[in-house]
């Protein structure tokens, strides 16, 4: 659940502030681009296939608490997100509560629906009890040594503060101090971005700056 959350920081939101130039970016942004439909686009919606997420996680998210973390995306805002630990793999059920990014506010709310080991149901059951926050501290908490952040757990609840992040990256350019996200929903294999920003826009701002 957390290096979801790192994709949207690192990925989705300079998506529009800054040139792409390595050839790991490149690569994704187009497998990104290829999933954007017409209709999308002129009411603002920009999709992020579920293949950018886990591509992005096969070059970046992998820790020494982490490994092989994967992301299924479901209906219904919600996400299931497993990866290998020294318990087992370790699978959570997610559900994205809120994702706000305007000229003012930046941040991110996610819910932990479940928790569960593969195979060991005792564990899974012993996991109900322990709190997101305690689990970041044994499995690892890719947010961490992330300046620019500010993460705070509840219960099983995270909030991020993303806004100084956004304030160095994608407020540094002219498209970038246009796009509102007003939020974010999921469907089978996809999430979708709600912005203000259509391609008319988009191809408007591109050719002010």
């Amino acid at each position: 659940m957390m290096c979801v959350l790192v994709v949207f920081f690192s990925v989705l939101l300079p998506v529009a502030a800054a040139p792409i130039t390595d050839d790991s970016s490149v690569k994704l942004m187009q497998t990104i681009w290829k999933s954007q439909t017409i209709s999308g686009l002129d009411n603002g919606i920009w999709v992020i296939p579920e293949d950018a997420i886990n591509q992005y996680f096969i070059s970046h998210a992998d820790n020494d608490k982490v490994k092989n973390p994967t992301l299924k995306l479901l209906g219904g805002n919600k996400m299931f997100v497993a990866f290998n630990s020294s318990l087992g793999r370790v699978g959570l059920t997610c559900e994205i509560k809120q994702f706000v990014h305007n000229q003012t506010e930046s941040y991110a709310e996610v819910y932990v629906l479940k928790k569960e080991v593969a195979n060991k149901p005792f564990v899974s059951w012993m996991l109900k009890f322990v709190p997101l926050g305690a689990i970041a501290d044994l499995y690892g908490n890719p947010l961490k040594d992330v300046k620019q952040v500010d993460a705070k757990f509840s219960g099983n609840t995270l909030k991020v503060d993303f806004r100084p992040l956004v304030e160095k990256s994608l407020l540094n350019s002219n498209i970038g101090k246009k796009v509102a996200i007003s939020s974010i929903t999921t469907r089978e294999g996809a999430l979708e971005l709600h912005t203000n920003m259509k391609a008319a826009d988009l191809l408007g701002a591109m050719l002010a700056s």
